[in-house]
């Protein structure tokens, strides 16, 4: 196993191998680690699901997750290892169910050896009608947690027809020793393709997603559970997106303390921009939406707390004669910094969604690239050199 350095910083890149690899996924614990998957092929047409935490500024060696499986590998709905407690992680991944495309479940796994060990998978959904389930999201907390996916039992794959059914976001929580209980339906109708994301701050969860109206309103909205109560979902703000088919692009939180950011993509009217909103009462509600792009987004927006009051915020920008990972900074008084070039990626939707993950006092950026073969880069950058 290599490591590759980068320039900018005296901080290790991401393990790398002669492997093809893609889709790396970036979490990190309260503890100050980074933890990574990642999909590598050891065999022609054959993958494995690897992990790897940054601890004491070293990449721990690869452990492998699983292999070998016929897996549903998807440039915006890839796997993620989190971090539960002590030595204990949970993994999560997608795997075939069925003859038909979409035709996949929701895997996870849990190590209690800090990822030298997974356990034999487990299906969090009730339901083993054939169809898409995906678009993981985890929430953390101290003895129960949360897993939220995207549930497609009440779609009909044939998505010519007029009325597909539809697509629905559901809960369950699970224990540290992997014990999965109370599957709970959130919202009966959501957007089929767009990631979610969760938080936990202290008894709350936050989830954010895109829904899908009876009109095709394709707006963010957040769900809350506050003890065991869930709240009615609502909208965070009313952008008014009409489109009929998903656009595959998720909102993105992140929380710090009972503060949480949200980032999210919206092209209403034709007007593509990238926003983001700040909540000081835990999710229960936002303020008025910044736009922080430069006209010509993409979407596929990553965002990290910095400080107490600051956020980064990273996206996918067209840029003249190639698609560019940007980041800037934005506080809670909507001060907006400079935008900063991470990095110039190929076009199209191999990159995947970019990945951005803060370290005491930098950040790291992780994303795909396919050239004659897919290969995972990275870069780590100062903070203070973003959004001068």
């Amino acid at each position: 196993m290599i490591f590759l350095f980068s320039c900018d910083v005296n901080l290790p890149g991401l393990p790398s191998s002669k492997n093809q690899t893609k889709f790396p996924r970036l979490i990190s614990n309260s503890k100050g680690e980074i933890l990574l998957s990642w999909f590598e092929e050891i065999e022609p047409d054959k993958w494995a699901l690897m992990s790897s935490i940054f601890s004491n500024k070293v990449w721990s060696s690869p452990n492998v997750i699983t292999k070998n499986k016929e897996y549903f590998i998807n440039w915006a709905d890839f796997p993620s290892t989190n971090y539960i407690n002590k030595d204990t992680l949970v993994a999560h991944w997608l795997e075939k169910s069925g003859p038909g495309t979409y035709d996949y479940d929701v895997h996870l796994s849990f190590s209690f050896n800090r990822g030298a060990d997974w356990t034999s998978s487990q299906i969090p959904h009730a339901t083993l009608i054939k169809g898409e389930h995906g678009f993981v999201s985890f929430g953390i907390g101290k003895s129960m947690h949360d897993v939220v996916w995207l549930d497609g039992r009440n779609m009909f794959m044939d998505h010519s027809k007029e009325d597909y059914g539809q697509m629905s976001l559901y809960h369950s929580s699970f224990t540290s020793n992997g014990n999965l209980i109370n599957e709970y339906e959130i919202d009966d109708r959501v957007c089929e393709c767009c990631p979610t994301s969760s938080v936990r701050v202290k008894d709350t969860l936050v989830v954010a997603y895109r829904n899908r109206s009876l009109d095709e309103i394709r707006d963010i909205y957040i769900a809350r559970r506050v003890g065991d109560t869930w709240e009615k979902s609502y909208p965070v703000h009313n952008d008014g997106w009409s489109i009929a088919g998903c656009p595959v692009n998720g909102p993105m939180l992140s929380a710090n303390n009972s503060n949480v950011a949200l980032a999210w993509y919206t092209s209403a009217n034709g007007n593509p921009s990238v926003k983001v909103a700040f909540s000081t009462n835990s999710g229960k509600n936002f303020s008025t939406p910044q736009r922080v792009d430069l006209s010509m987004p993409i979407g596929r927006v990553d965002i990290e707390w910095i400080s107490n009051s600051e956020i980064l915020i990273s996206w996918i920008e067209d840029g003249d004669d190639s698609s560019n990972i940007l980041a800037r900074r934005i506080s809670f008084d909507n001060n907006l910094s400079n935008e900063t070039l991470i990095e110039k990626i190929p076009p199209g939707r191999i990159t995947g969604y970019p990945q951005m993950e803060v370290f005491n006092e930098n950040v790291l950026f992780a994303w795909t690239e396919n050239k004659k073969t897919s290969a995972i880069k990275s870069k780590w950058l100062p903070i203070s050199d973003i959004g001068k």
